[in-house]
């Protein structure tokens, strides 16, 4: 799978956790990658660019201190980062039946649930046996009710309502922005909504070596920070 080329008149939308920053054992030990935040906010400042993030923006905001845009929660949050989101309207119904899901999840050893607002996370990163860990919440998600959909991510299960994901989000905002190029970089499952919706001609990237629908490839993140250091037009922003 070949490297991306560089877009003429890019629309950045790019992923956190994998993509600019480094996993960690605990989410919010996520750092950035140490060239990342003078380099977002660089082309912040030439080209429309937005953070698109399975994190809540508020859990996002001090690990990358830059008003930069945002959307939270695979899209269900919209703004700024230190700034309050607009979040998504939703039904009463799907609100009570997360709330009866995270009640019912299994108590696992190693497993820390993360409360999402609109959906929860189920994180097994570090657990000392995951094998059983992730049998155990493949057949409990598999009971889940209608309107309640299970996205597996690395070392971690999220609920979330049906049908909102980060492609729907990215369609959302490459609308208000008719005359640019998508160039969705990203690392994990969630991501790969966002590579199907958008399709060519955007420039979608996938980082890493996992299989995907991407129509490029990064090997890491260094290789992203070149990448995105290219549309500054040198070798540093």
């Amino acid at each position: 799978m070949p490297a991306p080329p560089r877009a003429l008149r890019p629309l950045f939308l790019l992923d956190y956790d994998g993509t600019l920053a480094p996993f960690a054992p605990r989410p919010d030990e996520a750092r950035p990658h140490p060239g990342a935040p003078a380099l977002l906010a660089a082309l912040d400042r030439r080209y429309p660019l937005w953070i698109v993030t399975g994190r809540t923006l508020e859990d996002l905001a001090p690990l990358l201190p830059l008003p930069l845009r945002a959307l939270g929660m695979h899209g269900a949050k919209e703004g700024r980062l230190g700034e309050a989101p607009e979040p998504l309207p939703r039904p009463e119904a799907t609100v009570r039946l997360l709330r009866a899901a995270q009640a019912g999840a299994p108590d696992l050893p190693g497993v820390r649930t993360e409360q999402k607002g609109a959906a929860f996370a189920l994180h097994y990163r570090g657990a000392p046996d995951e094998a059983p860990i992730v049998r155990a919440l493949e057949a409990w998600a598999a009971g889940l009710p209608p309107g309640l959909e299970a996205l597996w991510g690395k070392k971690v299960l999220e609920v979330r309502p049906a049908g909102e994901d980060k492609g729907a989000a990215a369609l959302r905002i490459a609308a208000r922005f008719p005359g640019c190029t998508p160039v969705f970089i990203g690392d994990d499952a969630s991501d790969e909504d966002a590579f199907r919706a958008l399709g060519p001609p955007a420039v979608t990237v996938k980082v890493g070596p996992e299989p995907t629908s991407a129509r490029f490839r990064l090997a890491g993140i260094p290789e992203v920070m070149a990448y995105l250091r290219a549309y500054l037009g040198r070798s540093r922003p």
